[in-house]
């Protein structure tokens, strides 16, 4: 009777069931270890730095909502990760991720741009430029001219147009004129309007505190004072209108208040529609 084990062990070792081992196959699994290794950290990166790229295009958009905001974005450095996509020449490792700073860019125009990430649309926040202050507003002081009339007040003029009354320096602010095709503008220092056409350029110009006309009419006078050096003056309604002296295309506006005293004045066109 046949030993099991003894028929066992002589078929085993049988020279025909041998596996031969080719040379440098050792290496061969070192190195497949190494690849997957590499693909497994290489998606991994990836992961995060898309997840990264995701977080921060929502911060953009969320930080682009609310328009009612004017002030500018403060320059904030954003980091920005790299992943290194070529492994070392030998170990077949991936390099580490680098990481890089990129300043924000701010342009003349007072736009913040906020560094661009690969994915995400770029977004940039600017204060919007008041337009209440004229160009070059600062530049002169506003005149101290005593009188109005009978063309005009410090440097302007009454037909001047609307650039050139601009360019005057006299102005500190300007608003929407409700009701009417012309604009008004303030008058430095004093607060007083002056309303200008676009049709006929500068149609009125009130009176700062303290100025009076070329007659020595102004804040105080009483109506009687109007009448006698205003001949030709006419009344309705707490309101006198003077033809102006030397000047046939325009009038002095006298307000005045139930103690017959003038309250106000402006000289103006004698025909606008302002």
């Amino acid at each position: 009777m046949v030993n099991l084990e003894d028929e066992l062990s002589r078929l085993f070792s049988d020279e025909r069931l041998d596996v031969p081992v080719r040379p440098g196959a050792e290496l061969l699994v070192v190195a497949g270890a190494r690849r997957r290794r590499y693909r497994r950290n290489a998606a991994v990166a990836t992961g995060g730095a898309l997840t990264m790229v995701a977080v921060i295009a929502v911060g953009i958009t969320l930080s682009g909502i609310g328009g009612g905001r004017t002030d500018t974005l403060p320059a904030t450095n954003l980091p920005v990760t790299t992943i290194a996509s070529t492994p070392g020449p030998e170990s077949g490792a991936p390099l580490p991720p680098t990481s890089s700073s990129a300043p924000p860019q701010s342009s003349s125009a007072g736009v913040t741009s906020v560094p661009s990430v690969p994915g995400s649309h770029s977004a940039s926040r600017s204060t919007p430029r008041s337009s209440s202050v004229p160009a070059g507003s600062a530049q002169r002081p506003g005149s101290t001219d005593p009188t109005i009339g009978p063309s005009g007040w410090g440097r302007l003029a009454l037909g001047m147009s609307e650039a050139d009354a601009v360019a005057s320096d006299e102005f500190d602010m300007t608003e929407g004129y409700s009701g009417s095709p012309c604009h008004r503008y303030w008058l430095k220092g004093g607060g007083s309007p002056v309303d200008i056409s676009p049709t006929y350029g500068v149609a009125r110009i009130s009176a700062k505190p303290g100025v009076t006309t070329p007659e020595g009419i102004g804040v105080g006078s009483t109506d009687a004072e109007v009448m006698a050096a205003y001949p030709n003056a006419t009344t309705a309604n707490y309101l006198i209108t003077a033809p102006v002296p030397g000047n046939p295309d325009a009038v002095y506006l006298f307000n005045t208040d139930p103690s017959q005293k003038v309250f106000s004045l402006r000289l103006e066109l004698a025909s606008h529609h302002c």
